[in-house]
């Protein structure tokens, strides 16, 4: 008889707490440091307090790694309850955080506890996670969820564009955000995500919605390789009106789309790309 399966994010994952219930998906909250204070996101910190503190100091808040104690603690209650239980843990991409790697090591006293690399963020690990949730449900082993997300990952497609580059360039985030000059604090660049790893790409102007059109043509205009299922659209600054202008945009594009997924990035991204931040990610098809 094939183990069961639980499925967690940490909390870059960005998937509301509702969809996490109505997916089972568990969640492990990221260390976010709001000045000298310790707190645990979506859990004690919220996006807006993030925002509302660097417009007010002038400094960013922080975020940092758990280290493998801190795996071993999240995951040890969980197997107490479901002894027969196998983990499968994702993660934002190894090439920004040390949080992978962390928890990876802590697997390795695990016989049922897998580490997922997803080479992603944000709305491209929710896309994953989904994905693995469908897997699950429809019997799929641990080890096999496992294998079918490490080959789809590299079909995940992310793009984002900013409203300011100032967080990605104080905290560092973007490889090749330095070498685009300052003249770029008035201009909105977009950010791919490309090997795991955030880079500079396409740079808009003009009005918000404007930009987010551009955006969505962009990533989506004229292919025929984007996976119908789903798409995520991530947006740091939740509004309804604009979601659903965004999400216009998107059937515009890819008018089989079956599903558009809106979603708040928690603080654990927020503090790195700021308000009026829009992102789009969806799977390609298999080839």
């Amino acid at each position: 008889m094939a183990k069961r399966v639980l499925i967690i994010g940490d909390s870059t994952c960005d998937l509301t707490p509702e969809m996490r219930e109505a997916l089972s998906v568990g969640f492990m909250p990221l260390p976010v440091n709001v000045g000298d204070e310790p707190r645990k996101d979506m859990e004690n910190v919220f996006p807006q307090e993030i925002f509302d503190y660097y417009k007010n100091t002038g400094k960013l808040c922080t975020t940092s790694a758990p280290n493998t104690n801190d795996y071993h603690e999240f995951w040890k209650p969980i197997l107490a309850e479901n002894p027969d239980a196998e983990i499968i843990h994702f993660h934002i991409s190894s090439e920004m955080t040390s949080t992978y790697l962390a928890s990876y090591t802590a697997s390795q006293e695990y016989d049922n506890v897998y580490s997922i690399d997803t080479r992603s963020v944000s709305i491209g690990v929710a896309l994953l996670i989904l994905e693995a949730c469908g897997m699950r449900d429809s019997g799929m082993s641990a080890p096999e969820i496992v294998e079918a997300i490490n080959a789809m990952k590299e079909r995940v497609q992310v793009s984002f564009v900013v409203e300011s580059i100032e967080y990605l360039w104080k905290g560092g985030r973007c490889s090749n955000l330095a070498g685009m000059g300052a003249s770029l604090l008035k201009l909105r660049p977009g950010i791919d995500m490309v090997e795991g790893k955030l880079m500079a790409g396409k740079k808009y102007r003009g009005s918000n919605l404007s930009v987010y059109r551009k955006l969505i043509e962009q990533a989506l205009a004229n292919r025929t390789d984007v996976d119908p299922k789903r798409i995520f659209v991530a947006n740091t600054s939740f509004n309804p009106e604009i979601n659903a202008q965004i999400e216009g945009f998107i059937r515009e594009c890819q008018p089989q789309v079956q599903e558009v997924i809106t979603l708040q990035p928690g603080c654990s991204i927020c503090v790195h790309c700021g308000p009026g931040t829009i992102g789009v990610a969806y799977l390609t098809k298999e080839s």
